[in-house]
């Protein structure tokens, strides 16, 4: 890679203000968004064909989300996997994606459909876990989908957790690990929540420290554009990891999911540097157990 990211520095902390520790987005909404989002970035990108793939699934998402419901008591990611009430939305969400299915997606669907219904179980399980080395990396994406979508629904049915004085590197909700931060605009602008990848929602970290340790004296930023880019690498030199920033108060458009996966070229860059991503995108899981 030629580029060499820009750099800036640590920004200053967000001002004190009332806010809500964690966000539920609103599914039919979101995943609406976010199919919007992907197509906008798929043009003329290298990646355009995977990115209008992950169009449609966002889309089916949408769709499947408004016919679904839960009655869950908790959220329990494996145990939610374990039931298998996920499957269906599984099935639902092939019956939308088949009709645009390429040539190249649609052996892929196939091969879901024939999935025997343990199989699917062991696989949704794995995943929960996060031993993703147990799953095709082909038809990874799908059941993410599937199993995100009733982990996100059981998140809307259950009370909040309690708020805590400590923040937490994962989701307070689910468990599960954040696909990006997110710079919020409009009533929430400047704010910084963790958007998580598996249950959709949000929660609160204060800026200018690190998201998986918290240390604040060893932040650097990157990105292949200027210091005030809509989509950074923040990296920790303490734990030599690192999570993309991404700030609406720049792009109102952007998107978590959407923006993380068009800029996979900014985790390149990180990774050559010697960081570790901490962070997850359900389209672009990783091919090792965590």
């Amino acid at each position: 890679m030629n580029e060499v990211p820009v750099r800036r520095s640590v920004p200053s902390e967000e001002s004190t203000r009332h806010f809500d520790p964690i966000l539920r987005p609103e599914l039919h909404e979101l995943y609406t968004a976010r199919a919007s989002r992907l197509r906008e970035l798929a043009q003329g990108h290298e990646l355009e064909a995977y990115l209008r793939l992950a169009a449609d699934v966002a889309q089916a998402q949408a769709t499947v989300s408004q016919q679904s419901q839960s009655d869950a008591s908790a959220v329990n990611p494996a145990e939610i996997a374990r039931q298998g009430a996920w499957t269906a939305h599984l099935d639902a969400l092939l019956e939308q994606l088949a009709p645009q299915a390429s040539p190249a997606i649609a052996p892929h669907l196939d091969a879901l459909r024939a999935m025997s219904a343990q199989a699917r179980l062991e696989a949704g399980l794995a995943l929960a876990q996060n031993q993703f080395d147990a799953v095709s990396q082909a038809l990874a994406p799908f059941l993410w989908a599937a199993l995100s979508l009733e982990v996100a629904l059981a998140a809307r049915a259950v009370p909040l957790p309690m708020a805590s004085n400590e923040e937490s590197a994962s989701c307070p909700v689910c468990g599960g690990a954040p696909v990006v931060s997110l710079i919020h605009k409009g009533t929430r602008q400047g704010l910084r929540y963790l958007h998580c990848s598996l249950c959709e929602c949000e929660w609160h970290m204060v800026r200018a420290k690190c998201t998986n340790c918290a240390d604040a004296g060893n932040l650097d930023y990157l990105s292949f554009d200027t210091t005030e880019a809509v989509i950074r690498a923040e990296s920790c030199g303490h734990c030599q990891s690192y999570l993309k920033v991404i700030s609406q108060e720049r792009e109102p458009d952007a998107e978590t999911v959407a923006d993380d996966l068009a800029s996979l070229v900014l985790d390149d860059a990180a990774s050559e540097e010697g960081y570790g991503r901490t962070g997850l995108n359900p389209f672009a899981l990783p091919d090792q157990a965590l």
